[in-house]
């Protein structure tokens, strides 16, 4: 039936208080009680497949660990497992010290703590002091600080982009304090209302540059406290150029930074002589599209050489690097990516670490290497994303195992990756209780008719596949996340409306390698929203999936692609939800937006062509707006100006303000009643 007589339907069976859904007519609170049900069922499930507490004895002989409530010892030698108390063989909490709390999104710490504990930074009213934690006494470093030449702070945009949630760095002896300068005159400020709940206002002011516009300028100072001399460091080859990423090296001889240009596609490595301020590179990359900001960098016992990762050959890997600028050896070879260091043995000379190098691509494995670069070896073989850890000797390690549809299993294995013993497996019996159909990984073929995607796509409770459902699409798909892996994850409660849920990560999406990553490359919301709707015609091509019933809901860059979705592909999305969305990306920032899109006057038409207000005469679905009025992220002017725009073209949706949220916000139920009123209470015959 076409959805415009399905809507017609609706009508009159309200009109008439007659069944008009499948299985019978509810209201969405009665409805959301079987939500909240599954939910609490899925809290109270486990399958069990996991160990916790891990503890190896000092020996290594000897492995503890806690399946559930029960703790148990294994004899590495015989194999022999003997239940214990649960309280032994566990190891003294550490003190690891005061932890740093993270300041708020986009900010950095007021405060650094000397390495010796025997001063603190300050940045207090845009100047940098130091006070002496034993006298109280302080020292001024400047003096001259203003909301637009701040020292000791970043600008926004650095704490939002390139996760600079420091300002101020202390040297490993304490001897030295380097900081920021931030020059935000050339940058035109955004302003928000705050206390909009009272009865007067305030004026929320941001200096917030957007694609195209002028960038504040960041330098950087340090401070020699025996000698109270400041030095200016040599960083940027112009004010266009990022710097970032700072601190000392781990001998505290040099002052290491990363400088990116302003497209983003050449990285530098920096290091600064402290008493002169003199830099020079140390290594160089560069990509056609963009540069990773922040590759990993881990330095060995020496404090000069360090494990590097790079993606010149199109896959990230790892290589060992000297800072005097040598390329010692690569380290990791394949045509899949790295993901992240384990450990490092530089005793024995082995780098453990996980890769992407399964057939599956969204299943982790354990490798090692020598760090000569010889003797690479996948440890962990079952084709499953595994979580492993190693024992303090690395003779063995344990992992967990799963998939989506798969329960976990723990096993222990020797180091060359021979199973020795299953510590427990999982079991996902209890599902069929709930009237579950497990959740199915599936694949599909992008928009270029030869890429294949990966997919999760869940069940509503007692599936009867002569019936047909409603299929809703959670997004994401932006540069940089991930939605879909292969971990066990048999339900999602919100299917209990009576609907599928699927996700699937577009081209753009990491962890595919540089070219599946670079896909979307000046062209935000056109590749990647192609790709979701791929997905969607080909799912929608089983015979209980309703084509004429599918709907969309995303966060942040999520919202941005069902805005998107519902007016690019108004044949294929009858309704969406859009919260916290970009409409515009020239209402963004620079440094994310330019990254992939370039400016507004290099790429006009790509800007034009991802766009959700140059689209808005299309939308004929069911469109929900959702914002935060505090939101100094993603601005409520990308409402404002698509509502307007849909305002002008004579479009109806519907809105929902917060007041007090900010980009984060909850109020699912509020989006899921509309979702149920546009796709689930429309008759599936």
């Amino acid at each position: 039936m076409p959805r415009v007589l399905k809507l017609l339907v609706l009508a009159l069976g309200l009109m008439i208080s007659t069944p008009n859904v499948v299985g019978e007519n509810r209201s969405f609170d009665e409805a959301y009680m079987d939500v909240d049900l599954l939910r609490n069922q899925m809290r109270a499930f486990n399958a069990g497949g996991r160990v916790s507490d891990i503890y190896w004895s000092p020996d290594g002989n000897v492995v503890s660990y806690t399946v559930g409530s029960e703790r148990f010892r294994l004899d590495l030698a015989t194999m022999n497992r003997d239940a214990i108390d649960t309280s032994e063989d566990r190891p003294e909490a550490g003190d690891d010290g005061p932890r740093r709390r993270r300041p708020a999104r986009g900010r950095q710490r007021a405060e650094e703590l000397s390495p010796d504990g025997l001063f603190t930074a300050i940045c207090r009213d845009y100047n940098v002091v130091i006070r002496n934690n034993e006298s109280r006494d302080e020292m001024i470093v400047t003096t001259d600080g203003t909301t637009k030449l701040r020292y000791g702070m970043a600008s926004w945009v650095y704490g939002e982009e390139l996760d600079q949630t420091d300002a101020m760095f202390w040297s490993p002896d304490s001897s030295r304090l380097a900081f920021y300068q931030f020059d935000e005159s050339g940058v035109q400020d955004f302003y928000l209302l705050g206390n909009i709940t009272t009865n007067r206002t305030t004026v929320l002011r941001e200096g917030y540059p957007k694609p195209g516009e002028a960038n504040p300028v960041a330098s950087l100072r340090i401070f020699d406290v025996a000698s109270e001399r400041l030095i200016s460091v040599d960083t940027a080859l112009d004010d266009d150029h990022y710097v970032y990423n700072v601190r000392f090296t781990p001998n505290g001889d040099a002052l290491m930074f990363s400088r990116t240009n302003r497209h983003q596609n050449v990285l530098e490595i920096m290091v600064a002589e402290p008493s002169t301020g003199d830099s020079r590179i140390v290594l160089t990359e560069r990509q056609d599209t963009w540069q990773n900001n922040r590759p990993l960098m881990r330095f060995l016992d020496d404090g000069e050489r360090f494990i590097w990762e790079t993606e010149k050959s199109g896959w990230s890997h790892y290589e060992l690097r000297h800072l005097d600028g040598r390329l010692i050896n690569p380290l990791t070879t394949g045509h899949h990516p790295v993901d992240a260091i384990v450990e490092v043995d530089e005793a024995a000379g082995w780098l453990y670490y996980t890769a992407y190098s399964d057939s599956n691509p969204l299943n982790r494995q354990l490798h090692r290497v020598r760090l000569d670069g010889t003797g690479q070896q996948r440890l962990t073989q079952e084709s499953a994303h595994h979580t492993a850890r190693l024992s303090p000797d690395r003779q063995w390690f344990i992992t967990t195992y799963e998939t989506v549809n798969s329960p976990p299993e723990t096993a222990l294995y020797g180091i060359n990756g021979e199973r020795a013993e299953t510590l427990t497996a999982g079991d996902d019996s209890a599902l069929e209780s709930m009237s579950a159909t497990p959740a199915e990984a599936f694949t599909c073929l992008a928009a270029d008719g030869t890429t294949v995607l990966h997919g999760i796509l869940y069940y509503p409770p007692s599936f009867d596949a002569s019936k047909q459902y409603p299929l809703v699409m959670s997004v994401y798909g932006g540069p940089g996340v991930n939605v879909v892996r292969n971990r066990y994850n048999p339900v999602r409660a919100e299917t209990a409306l009576g609907c599928f849920m699927a996700m699937v990560d577009n081209r753009g999406t990491p962890n595919r390698g540089k070219a599946f990553e670079s896909a979307t490359y000046l062209q935000l919301g056109v590749i990647d929203l192609d790709d979701q709707v791929a997905a969607v015609r080909e799912l929608s091509a089983r015979p209980y999936i309703d084509s004429d019933r599918v709907g969309i809901v995303g966060h942040s860059y999520g919202g941005y692609m069902a805005a998107l979705a519902m007016v690019r592909y108004p044949d294929v999305f009858a309704a969406g939800v859009a919260r916290a969305p970009v409409t515009d990306w020239r209402q963004y920032d620079t440094i994310y937006t330019e990254r992939y899109m370039r400016t507004p006057q290099e790429n006009e038409s790509g800007y034009d062509a991802g766009s959700a207000i140059k689209h808005v005469k299309n939308l004929t679905g069911e469109l929900l707006l959702m914002h935060g009025l505090q939101d100094d992220n993603v601005h409520p002017t990308n409402a404002w100006q698509f509502i307007d725009a849909l305002d002008r073209a004579g479009k109806p949706y519907e809105s929902r303000f917060l007041p007090r949220a900010g980009h984060s916000f909850g109020h699912r139920r509020y989006h899921w009643s509309f979702l149920h009123r546009h796709l689930m209470q429309l008759d599936a015959s």
